[in-house]
């Protein structure tokens, strides 16, 4: 075969992911490269390197075909034959995209954003590259998108989906380039949607690319498809359809050795586990995850599968050891740049849910427990509760409080009827019949212009921010009556203080939430 055939061969193995095969035919291939004296192949080669590099977290592989297509191109400065200027345009493109994927595997979101937009701003020429232009751009969109995801930035992902769902959707042309688009683009996508709550469209995209990679014959591509699907059962409470999708998913995700995605099998391996009450197994199911991430350097999602074991220790009546659990995934969001709070209140949350089990354990130290775990997990449920009453879509209102605020508000409700206060729980049912305030002021432009609302655990700082999650366009141009903001003050009894104000306080406190209104207190009776 000659190099040019060869080089394409090694395009489609990295299409199928089979970069071991790929990397070894490129190597492979060097030698008869700079016997011939051709620059372009060598590029070439560098430039499949780095992609294949880049998929398998190899970044200072993807670091080292970067300095070796800067240094060819280097070579090329002032020549001005067509041919000459086609390459160095072709490749600085491919370089950029190299850049562009680098900057998001680091969690370096604004350098992926400028380096993408480097590459999407690149002016149009040499007609005869214009489809391999607009593959880099989808691409890089997409590993943007899923960068940002992965670091729970789901709302800064959507500007970038949009166009990616734009290019999957149109009819392809039958090449392995679109296909792959299309498989990456709608997987990418269908996760988007689950860790968001939009299961229903999440299901058809990830059968959609399910299907066109099982007859591409991409093996972990199709893995990665069932996985999803796992996913996305288990959210729906579907268990044991989530088992056996994440168990027929596994062989072909450990044969690629892709320790992200090993990882995230691993976690639903332990959540399964715990849910069938085998603790043993759990405990070492997510441990595996635990090492995988730790070696891969995934602080944040470190911090998660540490809540996660806690809860193994919370069953098995280890509560010094969850709490230890519990402190160090502190640490660990404390040193994430962008920590929100949301996942403070959630970490929060949890730490009461240590405290709550340990006072049912000690009936002669409950009450002090119980204490510390109402201070941990009602401020926690106010702020994150605060959010429902402040987004204006009704259906969006249903998704926040199903997914996101009902369970944390439920274990509230457990702490207090469990401490035996009941006046705590007639103050926790009077405030959860409330249903906030209204105005006549116009609702936000942003949050009018996306039919559904988020459910994922994303750090933005806005009720708009977070009624962009999970969205689809609007049908068409609405205005809005009203809008919803935060509870004021509410009284049950007219020579009593509000109620639960100590714990709006903290939840303000602690958070940086608007958890109450400023505006004369509510009375509660007739």
């Amino acid at each position: 075969m000659t190099i040019a055939a060869d080089l394409e061969r090694a395009r489609h193995l990295v299409f199928a992911a089979n970069e071991e095969a790929a990397k070894d035919l490129l190597l492979s291939l060097l030698p008869q490269v700079e016997q011939a004296d051709r620059d372009d192949w060598a590029l070439e080669i560098f430039a499949l390197l780095g992609e294949l590099y880049l998929v398998r977290t190899a970044y200072p592989g993807t670091e080292e075909c970067l300095r070796r297509i800067e240094d060819c191109l280097t070579a090329y400065t002032g020549r001005a034959d067509a041919e000459t200027v086609q390459m160095v345009c072709r490749y600085r493109r491919r370089a950029q995209f190299l850049r562009t994927g680098l900057a998001a595997a680091h969690g370096d979101h604004e350098a992926a954003e400028a380096a993408l937009g480097v590459l999407t701003d690149d002016e149009p020429r040499h007609h005869e590259l214009a489809d391999e232009h607009g593959f880099l751009i989808t691409y890089a969109q997409i590993l943007c998108a899923v960068a940002l995801c992965d670091d729970d930035l789901h709302v800064r992902s959507i500007p970038l989906w949009q166009p990616v769902i734009d290019v999957i959707s149109r009819p392809g042309d039958g090449s392995q380039s679109h296909d792959h688009l299309l498989v990456l683009g709608a997987l990418g996508y269908g996760r988007f949607c689950v860790e968001t709550g939009r299961l229903t469209e999440a299901e058809p995209w990830l059968r959609r690319a399910g299907a066109r990679a099982d007859a591409r014959g991409w093996r972990l591509a199709t893995a990665r498809a069932q996985f999803e699907r796992a996913t996305a059962a288990w959210a729906a409470g579907d268990r044991p359809t989530a088992q056996e999708l994440v168990h027929a998913a596994y062989p072909a995700i450990a044969e690629h050795l892709r320790a992200h995605d090993v990882s995230r099998c691993w976690l639903y391996f332990g959540l399964i586990s715990i849910a069938v009450g085998a603790l043993d197994d759990a405990d070492e199911r997510l441990g595996h995850a635990e090492r995988h991430w730790r070696e891969i350097e995934k602080p944040l999602h470190i911090h998660r599968i540490l809540l996660q074991r806690s809860w193994v220790d919370i069953f098995r009546g280890h509560f010094a050891a969850a709490l230890e659990r519990v402190a160090e995934a502190r640490e660990l969001l404390d040193g994430w740049p962008r920590h929100s709070w949301l996942q403070y209140a959630r970490l929060d949350d949890q730490l009461g849910n240590i405290w709550r089990a340990d006072a049912l354990a000690d009936p002669d130290g409950a009450a002090e427990k119980f204490a510390r775990a109402a201070e941990l997990k009602l401020p926690a449920a106010l702020a994150v509760d605060a959010v429902r009453h402040s987004i204006p879509d009704a259906d969006a209102r249903m998704r926040w409080a199903t997914f996101v605020s009902a369970p944390i508000l439920a274990g509230a409700f457990a702490v207090a009827w469990e401490s035996g206060n009941t006046q705590l729980v007639s103050e926790l049912v009077e405030y959860h019949s409330a249903r906030g305030t209204f105005t006549v002021e116009p609702g936000s432009a942003d949050a009018l212009d996306w039919a559904d609302t988020a459910t994922a655990a994303v750090p933005v700082e806005s009720v708009d921010d977070y009624a962009l999650v999970a969205a689809g366009p609007a049908a068409g141009v609405r205005s809005a009556l009203t809008t919803l903001g935060p509870l004021p003050p509410l009284v049950m009894d007219p020579n009593s203080a509000p109620i639960i104000s100590r714990y709006r306080a903290l939840a303000a406190e602690r958070y940086g939430r608007d958890v109450t209104a400023d505006a004369p207190a509510w009375s509660t009776w007739p």
